[in-house]
């Protein structure tokens, strides 16, 4: 066999053995730590547990509660008409159409967020694995940057970018005669939702890429060497041995996206308001459950006893996908 076929195995080596691996961290000295004892275990983990208790049970059980009620947000809860939130919200004429339209953008940023993650997170992090440490790290944070700006900046930097008379991508373009080819992204019914979606994802790919570049890096050496003696080269390695070998983090990384997508809201009202528009184009969940309890233009229900059913749904719908997915993950990491 040529020495040839070595070479991406030695370059991926070469990259592992300049990161220090998860499971090779020991104690000093090779002491062992006493667990601590029952008294000083209850002072560690009783205030984790009172902050917890008070900031996401307490709201939980209160939101179910709220559901229950035809209340407008303010005085005693009086008007107990159990169900009919729920009903009002799965199957009315009026409410429904909008709550499932909602869900379908939820799960279009969802299905955005998991292509340009796969795509573009993967190959990023492969990119990182081949060169060298200092090179990588310097990488790193540049991908990671978007990822630690507000909210707020990045909306306005991307209003910016996009506005379609003097933005700087539309002027661009129409300097370059390619004015077809500078659409009013935030203004069309058919754009604006995709363009928030990818701005949503590229603002959350340094983390992912991060994630898979530490799970590559552990991935055993003695994997890498067996590939290239069977000649493969550096794309059938990611495809074939490192891709399979981070299984379990691909779930953990699928069960981040669908969360952040159906917990999206903080660019879409900044960049196209509480109306989610142009014409609703852009309404999620979180949007909708916002003119419903709050009230706004363009309201069809105002009520914060459907404004909870509403969210109790939605929480509903992402417990039970991340279980089914936690599932999945147990199953592949066997």
């Amino acid at each position: 066999m040529s020495a040839g076929a070595t070479q991406p195995a030695d370059a991926l080596a070469a990259g592992l053995e300049e990161r220090p691996r998860a499971g090779r961290a020991r104690r000093a000295g090779g002491s062992r730590l006493t667990r601590p004892r029952g008294p000083v275990l209850a002072a560690l983990v009783l205030p984790a547990f009172a902050l917890f208790g008070l900031f996401v049970v307490y709201p939980l059980i209160s939101s179910v509660r709220y559901s229950f009620y035809n209340w407008n947000g303010t005085g005693p809860l009086t008007d107990f008409i159990g169900l009919r939130n729920y009903g009002y919200t799965l199957t009315s004429h009026d409410f429904s159409p909008e709550f499932w339209r909602a869900v379908w953008h939820n799960v279009y940023f969802f299905a955005v967020s998991m292509v340009l993650t796969l795509l573009v997170g993967l190959a990023l992090a492969y990119l990182l694995l081949l060169v060298n440490e200092k090179a990588s790290q310097r990488y790193s944070v540049v991908f990671i940057l978007p990822f630690m700006l507000p909210p707020v900046v990045v909306a306005y930097i991307w209003t910016i970018y996009l506005e379609p008379d003097f933005g700087v991508y539309n002027t661009i373009a129409t300097d370059l005669h390619l004015g077809f080819l500078a659409p009013p992204f935030l203004g069309s019914t058919t754009l604006a939702l995709p363009t928030i979606a990818v701005i949503t994802a590229w603002v959350g790919m340094g983390f992912p890429v991060l994630v898979f570049l530490a799970a590559f890096s552990d991935v055993p050496r003695d994997l890498l060497d067996a590939a290239a003696l069977d000649g493969a080269g550096r794309v059938r390695i990611l495809f074939s041995v490192l891709i399979p070998s981070i299984r379990p983090t691909l779930v953990v990384i699928t069960s981040m996206n669908f969360i952040g997508a159906f917990s999206t809201f903080d660019l879409i009202y900044i960049m196209e308001g509480t109306q989610a528009g142009p014409s609703s184009s852009t309404d999620v969940l979180s949007t909708l459950f916002y003119r419903t309890g709050f009230g706004g233009f363009g309201t069809t229900a105002q009520s914060m006893g459907l404004a909870t059913a509403l969210a109790v749904v939605g929480f509903a719908i992402v417990v039970t996908v991340s279980g089914g997915l936690l599932w999945v993950q147990k199953r592949v990491a066997v």
